[in-house]
């Protein structure tokens, strides 16, 4: 997300895909983001990271974008 991006901005229904433990539930899904100041060697790192899963298999990463 932007660096100047706040959870708080976006609308209710969407707030729950930034809450962690709320988006397990409700999505049953892990979600992790991140504000662009974080650069993109960390971006690749945790990209390399969670795609791989506790099997060592190569799962499945989706990029959203808000509008």
């Amino acid at each position: 997300m932007d660096e100047d991006f706040e959870v708080d901005a976006v609308a209710a229904p969407a707030q729950a895909v930034f809450d962690s433990v709320r988006a397990k539930l409700m999505f049953e899904s892990d979600v992790f983001w991140a504000r662009a100041s974080i650069g993109n060697e960390v971006l690749d790192l945790w990209l390399n990271t969670y795609q791989i899963s506790r099997s060592f298999r190569k799962r499945d990463i989706v990029e959203l974008e808000l509008r």
